[in-house]
């Protein structure tokens, strides 16, 4: 039995708070109290619900706000309503699309994909690209989401229909962002017209202005959102999955860790598939 961890990790400044007009600052540790001057120890870890290799239920704003991203979702579960069957050795289908930086995957792409697949009901589904590694995010930085692959609406609608008729419920894939770069932030940092030099990350004022300017609300865009797509037909959507090239075979076991948030709806979580 093989194990392969598929996570990315966390660091210093890690996340892309710096790309995105919305409300993902880059992690921090901090120490502020110190045995010489106050005689004990103490640190500070600041994460978001999207720090990593995220977990996302489709109710992802709670345990702050019950609205889901989409409407009438099939899975309503937050972080601690999901049974351990649910993310222990899930049996997962591999999709290959192998594309390179900045690329959109098609709906022909997927379509082809998904039939090379071999995908079996109830199975999870990992697309895999091949771009994401963890080597490439720690010598890219915060660019590594500039130049991710993504996914164009058309073919994660195609997946969507796929994983609802095969009654999968855990999306995962290697790309840094599922959304292209004219949805995720509508061109803020990439696109027709990317604004240069980036405006300071939030909680800035130029930040908070351009909020109020896309409709954080409303996903940053005029176009539909892929991974909106998506999560109304899984339990969870789960992106930047790293290193999975070492995966040898075209299905894998996962074992899937998010965090037991009570009411929780989104974690930084711990990928690690299982080969035979």
């Amino acid at each position: 039995m093989r194990f392969i961890d598929l996570t990315m990790p966390i660091w210093e400044g890690a996340g892309y708070g710096e790309i995105l007009p919305f409300t993902n600052s880059p992690v921090r540790f901090s120490e502020y109290m110190f045995y010489q001057k106050h005689g004990i120890r103490m640190t500070r870890m600041k994460l978001d619900g999207e720090t990593g290799s995220p977990f996302m239920v489709p109710h992802q704003r709670m345990p702050f706000d019950p609205t889901p991203l989409q409407p009438n979702p099939k899975f309503s579960w937050t972080l601690d309503q999901i049974p351990l069957d649910r993310l222990i050795l899930r049996e997962t289908t591999i999709i290959d699309v192998r594309v390179g930086e900045g690329h959109e995957i098609t709906p022909q792409e997927m379509e082809s994909a998904i039939g090379l697949a071999d995908f079996r009901r109830n199975d999870e589904v990992l697309v895999r690209t091949g771009w994401g590694t963890r080597q490439r995010a720690y010598e890219l930085g915060i660019d590594y989401y500039k130049r991710t692959p993504s996914i164009h609406y058309d073919a994660a609608a195609i997946l969507a229909e796929k994983m609802d008729a095969m009654d999968s419920s855990i999306f995962m894939t290697d790309c840094g962002l599922v959304n292209p770069p004219s949805v995720q932030g509508n061109n803020w940092f990439r696109g027709e017209d990317p604004l240069v030099p980036l405006p300071k990350p939030w909680p800035s004022a130029e930040a908070r202005e351009r909020v109020l300017d896309l409709g954080a609300h409303r996903h940053g865009g005029s176009q539909p959102s892929s991974y909106g797509a998506l999560i109304r037909k899984a339990m969870a959507g789960c992106k930047c999955l790293v290193d999975c090239d070492q995966i040898t075979n075209n299905r894998v076991k996962m074992i899937i860790l998010p965090l037991l948030i009570e009411n929780g709806g989104a974690s930084p979580c711990r990928f690690i598939a299982v080969e035979a």
